[in-house]
């Protein structure tokens, strides 16, 4: 992702949070559980009903885990987590967006995963003003919101949607 908060990290922040679909145990001993439950295809609707076909293939590579994904078939960012402690039931990972036109990376971003919330900010602390928020339902549904906040307290939803896992051919 290029700088924290440009129209790039919001759209990219948008994708991801489209791809992600299921359900974390986040005291799971295996911090990589919860990020095998985004590789497949997904059907993703956005508030205004449009519909947009995601694919994300996903694997462990030693320390870190990657997601590349795929929007209508066309190729595109690669999304790299590493994970950190768990805390409090929580387990957390820092991200990094790699852009498919060679864009240089801007800062790594913070994945917190309590339950069916998993919640992406910048610095991973309430003083974020931007996050995207996805709570699940199952691990073949979401709801996503791109939310944005003045306080840290209060947050206002700019983007919303929902998904699904299709179905195995």
């Amino acid at each position: 992702m290029s700088t924290v908060y440009t129209d790039r990290f919001g759209m990219a922040t948008g994708l991801f949070a489209l791809c992600l679909a299921g359900h974390a145990a986040a005291a799971d001993a295996d911090p990589y559980a919860p990020l095998r439950l985004l590789d497949g295809k997904w059907e993703v609707t956005g508030a205004d009903g449009k519909i947009m076909h995601l694919e994300n293939r996903c694997a462990r590579t030693g320390l870190f885990y990657a997601c590349e994904q795929a929007v209508g078939g066309k190729s595109g960012d690669l999304v790299v987590y590493l994970p950190r402690d768990a805390a409090d039931g929580r387990q957390t990972y820092v991200t990094q967006t790699l852009m498919a036109d060679g864009a240089a990376p801007g800062s790594w971003f913070h994945l917190t995963i309590d339950g069916d919330r998993w919640i992406y900010s910048a610095t991973g602390t309430d003083k974020d003003r931007e996050r995207t928020l996805n709570r699940f339902d199952g691990k073949d549904h979401i709801r996503f919101d791109i939310q944005t906040s003045k306080d840290g307290v209060t947050w206002t939803t700019t983007q919303a949607g929902a998904e699904r896992r299709e179905p195995a051919p």
